[in-house]
């Protein structure tokens, strides 16, 4: 197969084989980044010089990302069973100059040895051969290594994260790893989402080694505590975990917070985050303030305020992890009350906005496909009140004299970015929205790339 390299954040180049019809190439020309909102997060916390561990490292988009970011004076061992994947990743290594990477051809499990690893058309699919041959085309003997055997052989002292992505592989991984994980204090991402399932139980797996859980809020850069009782979104992939020592540092670092404090009035908060004053400083702000200030208020106006107060208050990075994540749930559920009671109106983008950076990605969806079915139904928008847009691109970006075409954009792209990780998966039905996006004239770039894409791949109508 013909090799091409693609372009990650950072400048990272990623080698993968040239089709529209593997999902990491896809993805990576769709976004220029890989989907999942953990890979921004472990950027922004990984600090040069550090080293990391990736299990079942892939094509190498964490691997090469974690490099950039570690630098040369970091560690990166990556660990990839598949012999075709290795051998791109370790074209990737050569192609970025990554001296730091370590790469070894394993399967990490509860013991060495060997095992079946089955090979599927999607590398992200492989897993090893438990019962039958679990639908791959082929298969192939892979050796098998543990990470006590590793903790030897590598003479790990400081690892500052473990990164598994093992399809169902995680609990032997946490058995063949009891002295790491007593000894070594990492950070620890974890893939809780094999094919459909759900496996939630390895929370308790890694509770009963000293292990919390957190998981990531994507809007606020914030680990927080979730336990196997949570109620998970229904687009959850991952989780965090650490042992308390690692915890202490991450919540000085304003990365992670434990402690629950209770919930803010938003009638204590200070003025500049109040909609007249955060809202005021956004392009469409400036623009809608007349209507807003003169328009006929509901008798529920003031809650509205207190919720797009709340939110304002809960983007100050000034201010408490505790405090922002409490004012951005405070956020959420007071505008998810709110919106119960009116059926459609733009209250529905600013709770959108608000669940998508709360992690509560089903909701905005679902409040998205509502909003935007009305919107192009009715005809008509109502734009008596403040309101959040639902997409972060468009806080800076003018309406002018098109703002029904711009609200409407924005509802059409995060829907778009939210409805499925990529439109690899959504396919041919994503076409009509991004054409629908194309013709509003607010498109960004991604979404222009993801029509080429939907075209190049199934052909053009």
């Amino acid at each position: 197969m013909i090799n091409t390299t693609l372009t990650m954040v950072g400048g990272v180049k990623v080698v993968v084989p040239d089709s529209l019809d593997l999902i990491t190439s896809y993805i990576l020309r769709e976004q220029q980044d890989w989907f999942e909102d953990e890979i921004k997060f472990l950027r922004k916390i990984l600090r040069a010089g550090q080293q990391v561990i990736d299990i079942g490292a892939n094509y190498g988009v964490y691997t090469l990302s974690m490099a950039g970011t570690v630098g040369s004076q970091g560690k990166v061992w990556a660990f990839e069973p598949a012999s075709s994947t290795c051998k791109f990743l370790a074209q990737s290594i050569a192609a970025n100059n990554f001296s730091q990477v370590i790469l070894e051809q394993s399967a990490l499990s509860s013991q060495c040895g060997s095992a079946r690893l089955s090979i599927h058309d999607q590398s992200e699919l492989n897993e090893l051969i438990r019962t039958g041959d679990g639908g791959a085309t082929s298969s192939e003997e892979v050796p098998l290594i543990t990470l006590d055997d590793c903790l030897l052989r590598h003479r790990w002292a400081e690892i500052a994260l473990l990164k598994i992505d093992a399809e169902g592989e995680e609990a032997n991984i946490l058995r063949g790893g009891t002295a790491f994980f007593s000894q070594l204090s990492p950070l620890v991402l974890y893939e809780v989402k094999a094919a459909n399932n759900l496996h939630l139980e390895l929370i308790n797996s890694f509770a009963d080694i000293g292990y919390r859980s957190y998981r990531l809020i994507p809007g606020l850069d914030l680990l927080a505590p979730f336990s196997a009782d949570s109620t998970p979104d229904s687009y959850l992939i991952n989780l965090f975990c650490c042992k308390p020592d690692r915890a202490a540092v991450l919540a000085a670092d304003g990365y992670l917070t434990d402690s629950p404090i209770a919930a803010l009035s938003a009638t204590s908060l200070p003025d500049k985050y109040q909609w007249r004053e955060s809202l005021a400083a956004l392009p469409y702000g400036q623009q809608m303030m007349p209507v807003w200030e003169t328009a006929t208020r509901r008798e529920d106006t003031a809650d509205l305020e207190a919720a797009l107060a709340l939110f304002a208050s809960s983007q100050d990075i000034s201010r408490g992890a505790a405090e922002r994540l409490v004012a951005l749930e405070s956020s959420f559920a007071g505008l998810s009350k709110l919106c119960k009671k009116d059926p459609v109106s733009l209250r529905h983008a600013s709770l959108a906005r608000v669940a998508v950076a709360f992690g509560a990605r089903k909701t905005a969806v679902e409040t998205l496909e509502t909003l935007g079915k009305s919107i192009v139904m009715r005809k008509t928008l109502e734009l008596d009140e403040p309101f959040l847009t639902p997409s972060l691109r468009f806080d800076r970006l003018p309406a002018d004299s098109q703002i029904g075409n711009w609200v409407l954009a924005s509802v059409l792209e995060e829907l778009e970015r939210l409805i499925a990780f990529s439109s690899f998966y959504s396919g041919v039905s994503a076409r009509p929205r991004l054409e629908y996006i194309s013709q509003l004239g607010f498109g960004s770039e991604e979404m222009k790339r993801r029509l080429a894409l939907v075209n190049q791949r199934f052909g053009q109508t």
